[in-house]
């Protein structure tokens, strides 16, 4: 959504002054409000303020231009919510998706805190072998909880070049992880 200016003094005294059109739309749309008000209140703010910012508007009567607009809303709303994202299948954990298989939840592995050791334990080897030794001793200090400010006194240099050998760290650790 686009950041939007703030209503005016005046603008906020007409939107309240007529903010009965939005429960008179919602009871004529058949909508409850529990569901749609939030869903309309945006379009009716929209429309208070173009109201006043458009003069071309002002040819029309204010509750056309807010019906138009909460209709839009609802519109937009309604076809946002039949995207597939919104429809997609529920799957869970518990159930078995046919008879002849396991539930999910007995095919995921279960976290190994030795395995979890040993993969941090080989990253590390894998990474000394592509940093610098003082891209590790600050990858060491960072995991011993130090902040940028604390091993840049330790390691006599300034925060930006903490954070610069930090970066070039970080993309080595992407390209070691996912390249």
């Amino acid at each position: 959504m686009k950041s939007e200016v703030p209503l005016t003094p005046e603008q906020r005294l007409f939107a309240e002054e007529h903010h009965n059109l939005v429960y008179k739309f919602l009871k004529e749309n058949h909508l409850s409000g529990d569901e749609f008000y939030d869903v309309v209140i945006f379009g009716y703010l929209r429309a208070v303020s173009r109201y006043f910012t458009e003069p071309e508007l002002q040819q029309y009567s204010f509750t056309t231009i807010a019906w138009r607009r909460m209709s839009a809303c609802i519109s937009d709303y309604r076809r946002k919510q039949r995207r597939p994202k919104h429809n997609a299948d529920i799957v869970s954990l518990h159930i078995k998706q046919n008879e002849d298989s396991l539930p999910l939840e007995e095919t995921i592995a279960a976290s190994n805190p030795y395995m979890r050791q040993l993969e941090e334990q080989l990253l590390l080897h894998d990474l000394a072998k592509r940093v610098s030794r003082q891209q590790m001793n600050i990858v060491r200090l960072k995991s011993c909880g130090y902040n940028d400010r604390d091993i840049a006194r330790c390691q006599n240099t300034t925060m930006k070049r903490v954070q610069e050998l930090l970066e070039e760290v970080r993309s080595v650790l992407l390209e070691i992880c996912y390249g």
